[in-house]
């Protein structure tokens, strides 16, 4: 039992180590407060384009921000749990918990991505018969906006949606060519692009408009024929990326049913993990390099 004195000058040092750890947690804390609100008003506001591209307007960008630090942190916790479970201590834990953080941040964004490209190519596959309705309504005597209009009312969406945007702009006291311009941005689509520029050249030097629609279809027919012919002859090459960005995860995950023990030698040990960040930093250049060689830009 120590005396009294003692006893005092003891709780006065865990009550000042205590005021001190507490000082040091909140100017941490303040130190990073404004990188990390940087940081989330710039994920609002790729949340909030994408989000606008998608016609996603019930979903709010903070809340998906806010989903994708929780996954972060979540993954993180289960990476950092399983490396626990399987005698993983030291600097291999720290990997497993920041491998699970990149994860978990990347995997919302990987979703909304995914969305963004099939409606994109769903936007692609209807531009054909976008043209074929604009040209005919013309030719019917049709001015472009109410043209614009059989598209909304005619067609499935995206494309049914990306003009009525249009179309609700202009009745809301935006030019044509405004809209047409904030639809290009918002797209994202080099076909359409091409459309809209058609489209406001012809208004601003006159012609025949129908006819115009006509060569510009005809134009987009053979680009995408072109496209799908490139596709087809890189697909081979495009599979091998795949199938090298997966080798390391179906080897190591056989590897570790196998023998669990050196799995866990490999992440222990300093070496091991030089060896791993080596071997992942070369399977992404070639992946990367072969994705390259096979995109081409028609």
């Amino acid at each position: 039992m120590l005396p009294i004195a003692e006893q005092g000058n003891v709780f006065l040092y865990q009550a000042g180590a205590t005021v001190l750890a507490a000082v040091a947690a909140f100017g941490g804390v303040i130190s990073l407060r404004l990188p990390f609100g940087r940081l989330i008003r710039k994920q609002e506001a790729d949340f909030a384009g994408a989000l606008g591209e998608l016609f996603m307007f019930d979903i709010k960008p903070r809340q998906l921000t806010y989903i994708m630090f929780g996954a972060s942190a979540v993954a993180g916790t289960l990476f950092c749990l399983f490396a626990v479970h399987s005698d993983v201590a030291g600097l291999g834990l720290v990997l497993a918990f920041l491998g699970g953080c990149i994860l978990g941040y990347w995997v919302p964004r990987l979703v909304i991505w995914v969305m963004q490209y099939r409606r994109r190519q769903k936007l692609n596959e209807q531009l054909i018969d976008g043209l074929v309705t604009l040209a005919n309504g013309m030719r019917a005597g049709l001015n472009l906006v109410q043209s614009m209009k059989l598209i909304e009312m005619n067609t499935q969406p995206p494309i049914s949606q990306e003009f009525g945007l249009m179309l609700r702009e202009f009745e809301h006291g935006t030019s044509v060519d405004e809209a047409m311009r904030r639809a290009s941005a918002r797209i994202k689509l080099h076909q359409y692009r091409l459309l809209f520029a058609a489209l406001e050249t012809a208004r601003v030097r006159g012609g025949n408009l129908p006819e115009t629609l006509d060569r510009l279809g005809e134009s987009l027919r053979e680009i995408m024929r072109l496209e799908e012919k490139v596709k087809a002859l890189t697909a081979e090459n495009r599979m091998s990326a795949r199938m090298m960005g997966a080798m390391p995860l179906v080897v190591g995950g056989i590897y570790y049913f196998i023998e669990p023990d050196w799995v866990g030698a490999l992440l222990n040990d300093q070496y091991g993990l030089l060896l791993l960040g080596l071997a992942l930093a070369f399977n992404v250049a070639g992946f990367l390099w072969i994705r390259k060689i096979t995109t081409f830009e028609i």
